[in-house]
């Protein structure tokens, strides 16, 4: 059984995106659709929808404004509906596992709810759910089964479009323009792209879904000794652009202790040099953006794309020996220091890639999404926010923020950091509720989110009122540009729109931080009414 699903989002920060409208269709193993849901939202006071975003996806501040539903009335709506469904589940998407994952569980972090639905298991079978992403797969039928969809339209950069609509209008599946970026009719063309793969390139998609768990990939890994890979992550962080997609004879060495990453040496390069180096001179090779590198790691939660060699046919060369890679397989396998040495260095290569980049950000809830809690403080946590949400109403819930501290006294001081799930619990109040805060407590959440929108920073790492000023001004260059179809359809009223919106927030703010702004002078006319389209709280002070 499989869930398509597809979020429009206020922005493209993975930690500070809040999701608007989700879209959701219930398939069987055929792919004949049984159920959907859609389902939208208003944003968060904290957070600013981007004007790109907006642009993109046709929502108006008008409709933020009037949607009767919060992000966590939403998500609280998704997680029901999806935990409704038989499992073991498994969640599809387009280009969705880099984005749209991330950013589903981010939210439903936000609003309180357990972040691992898609890999969660069923509680009557035990079974995993699992996640695959068609993105992939048409990648993979490109480069395995060549030919077997269309796919001539190309990208800025001269290589095959791999957008939804490109390829969902090349192999007969329905997605215009107008269509395009809304939840539902995304996952519908989403659908339809996803059949095509199955038709036309059926191997292709029964390798892919079996790797669409942690435990598939290992048993795939398990039983193949010699295999080739191809990252999905085709982009060249030096020259800053993406390349084509490339595959490799590989074979499987270490586990990362405590992650789903796994450790993989490519075959066509002689190990021999490799087998003396350091745990520091291998974490270097690691991290080296040398595409060329023999030494990957491997993320085994992610669908990676792996194929066996019988299905490799297409991606092996002349001077490819399978005697030298079996060879080559064996010897590193059978080097045990070389092998302890690169589970080290690999632990230590994903410690050192996981820094954050900006790091003040550490600060944030929203980064600490992934942050390691005790199984005790998970336990009592997981028991406190199903409290939480199952409270009779936003006065009950109050209560519960001002005890807190209280309650997790113990577990505080052996890790400050769960203050997090407080601050949030925080904001949620207020937003719901804010006559259930006192006139302190919700001052302080003014001045938090003046200070967060009306930030100055260019380097901040949410979006900013001067921020959206700088994209708003990006948007009306290109418009303009003769050799540009970016922002073709966008309209000065629409972007007037925009601009009225953010110096509205920026007056009732200003207030709040003064030291940061004043209200820019906007004497926009007033614009007729559109058509809709088919941390802060700690209880104390402002600081997120």
């Amino acid at each position: 059984m499989f869930v398509f699903y597809d979020t429009e989002t206020t922005g493209i920060s993975k930690d500070f995106t809040q999701i608007l409208q989700i879209g959701m269709l219930f398939t069987d193993d055929d792919l004949n659709i049984l159920s959907s849901k859609k389902l939208d939202c208003r944003n968060a006071p904290w957070t600013l929808p981007a004007p790109a975003a907006l642009l993109t996806t046709g929502f108006t501040p008008d409709d933020l404004k009037t949607n009767k539903n919060t992000n966590y009335e939403m998500m609280q709506d998704a997680n029901d509906w999806l935990r409704g469904q038989h499992w073991p589940i498994t969640f599809v998407g387009y280009n969705s596992i880099t984005y749209d994952e991330p950013v589903l569980a981010q939210n439903f972090y936000q609003s309180l709810l357990p972040t691992n639905l898609t890999t969660d298991k069923s509680p009557e079978n035990g079974q995993f759910n699992g996640r695959a992403d068609v993105m992939y797969m048409v990648e993979a039928a490109a480069l395995y089964m060549p030919g077997a969809l269309k796919l001539d339209t190309k990208n800025y950069y001269g290589l095959p479009s791999m957008t939804l609509k490109a390829v969902a209008q090349q192999n007969g599946v329905n997605l215009s323009d107008e269509d395009a970026h809304d939840a539902l009719n995304d996952i519908k063309a989403t659908v339809g792209v996803a059949k095509v793969v199955k038709k036309a390139a059926p191997q292709v998609w029964d390798q892919m879904m079996s790797l669409s768990t942690t435990q598939g990939v290992e048993e795939f890994l398990g039983k193949n000794k010699i295999f080739t890979y191809a990252n999905a992550n085709h982009y060249d962080e030096v020259e800053k652009k993406p390349y084509a997609m490339q595959a490799s004879v590989m074979t499987a060495l270490t586990g990362v202790e405590g992650t789903a990453g796994q450790t993989l040496f490519d075959l066509r390069v002689d190990p021999t040099p490799y087998l003396k180096m350091s745990v520091e001179q291998l974490k270097d090779v690691f991290l080296s953006q040398d595409r060329s590198k023999p030494l990957v790691l491997m993320d085994k939660g992610s669908q990676p794309i792996l194929m066996p060699m019988d299905l490799s046919d297409k991606i092996l060369t002349k001077t490819d020996d399978a005697a030298v890679f079996e060879a080559r397989a064996k010897t590193v396998k059978a080097h045990k220091a070389f092998l302890e040495n690169v589970a080290k260095a690999a632990a230590l290569a994903t410690q050192e890639e996981q820094q954050p980049a900006v790091p003040a950000t550490t600060a944030f809830p929203e980064t600490m999404v992934d942050k390691h809690i005790s199984v005790h403080a998970k336990t009592k946590l997981d028991a406190w926010a199903k409290e939480f949400r199952e409270a009779d109403d936003w006065h009950a819930r109050a209560v519960m923020v001002e005890g807190f501290r209280s309650r997790f006294k113990d577990e505080l001081e052996k890790d400050p950091s769960l203050d997090r799930f407080v601050k949030i619990a925080g904001r949620l109040v207020y937003e719901h509720a804010p006559q259930e805060l006192t006139a302190q407590q919700q001052e302080s959440m003014k001045k938090f989110i003046a200070a967060r929108i009306l930030n100055p920073d260019p380097n901040a790492p949410y979006m900013t009122i001067a921020k959206a000023r700088k994209e708003l001004s990006t948007v009306e260059w290109l418009r303009k540009k003769p050799d540009s179809d970016k922002w073709k359809d966008v309209t000065d009223t629409d972007i007037r729109r925009l601009k009225l919106y953010y110096t509205s927030l920026e007056k009732e703010y200003a207030p709040y931080a003064p030291h940061l702004t004043k209200p820019a002078n906007n004497n926009a006319p007033a614009l007729p009414p559109v058509k809709k389209p088919s941390t802060g709280f700690n209880g104390k002070s402002p600081k997120p």
